[in-house]
């Protein structure tokens, strides 16, 4: 109990030193360097402390309006819940198909070379790319399959969740496809293969068994890949997500309830998988 309330404090602090660096920081023209403000912080902390016990989240800069971010807070947040949650899904989805399931196939082996290709390419590369992509489509056949408004609907929600997927898709097939090989030598497989069990059965009550300790293992930096590439993908593409919080603001309680806001995103996303697993186990394996 009192670990957690140690990491559940240092993460509070961590996320509001990170919304009052433009306050505390300043640059020196005279000297060349930085000035850090650090008396100002127990201000800071208890100015966002005193306004949330109030009820009240805050204002933010909207252009020249100054909006309540309670208003506005709620379609953001699902906004950006929505494309994490589908990117992360169908990554672990897309990983566990072609790293595991149909990993014999030849079309499989073709999807491997084209992600490891990828894997080199830095992923803010990749998004550039794909955006340059979708306009040079748009342009050879009028077919729309993004849009920069935000209010694009759902031109601007399934792209940029597949953008999302990719980063978490490189690093999980690769992690998945490394754990299958090594699995698939050991000797209770090769025991469950000379017994005539099916290989689909040996995948699901063998494989995906000892694979899933290592997915779950890895499912923080997973997620963590993927709010990272979310914040290049709704600033570039101008999607109304939670991080125009962080972006179009200077204020320290905008930028601090984003960044809340994007770990909470974190956490459901993290639960949600878990839950996923347990369902799964609870009706396909056996134990």
């Amino acid at each position: 109990m009192v670990r957690a309330v140690q990491q559940i404090l240092f993460i509070f602090i961590l996320i509001m030193i990170l919304a009052a660096l433009p306050k505390i920081v300043s640059v020196d023209a005279a000297e060349g360097g930085l000035n850090w403000n650090l008396a100002s912080l127990p201000h800071i902390y208890g100015n966002f402390i005193s306004e949330v016990s109030r009820g009240s989240l805050g204002h933010y800069q909207l252009g020249s309006q100054t909006r309540p971010i309670a208003e506005d807070i709620g379609d953001n947040f699902y906004t950006s819940l929505k494309i994490v949650l589908m990117g992360v899904n169908a990554a672990i989805l897309i990983s566990l198909l072609f790293g595991v399931f149909i990993s014999r196939f030849r079309l499989t082996k073709i999807f491997g070379m084209i992600l490891n290709a990828l894997a080199v390419i830095p992923d803010f590369i990749i998004i550039i790319i794909s955006m340059i992509l979708a306009v040079k489509i748009y342009k050879a056949t009028g077919i729309r399959i993004i849009s920069l408004r935000p209010d694009g609907g759902a031109l601007n929600t399934w792209f940029p969740t597949m953008l999302v997927a990719i980063a978490p898709t490189l690093y999980l097939f690769k992690l998945v496809s490394v754990k299958y090989y090594q699995t698939s030598g050991e000797d209770y497989i090769k025991t469950a293969v000379a017994k005539g069990m099916g290989l689909n059965y040996i995948n699901f009550q063998h494989v995906f068994k000892n694979l899933e300790p290592f997915i779950k293992a890895e499912l923080v930096k997973v997620i963590s890949l993927a709010i990272g590439n979310l914040f290049i993908i709704e600033y570039i593409m101008n999607v109304s997500g939670i991080t125009k919080f962080v972006f179009q603001s200077h204020e320290v309680q905008p930028i601090a309830i984003g960044l809340f806001a994007m770990l909470f995103i974190s956490l459901i996303v993290y639960l949600s998988i878990r839950l996923i697993f347990y369902l799964f186990k609870r009706g396909f394996l056996y134990e």
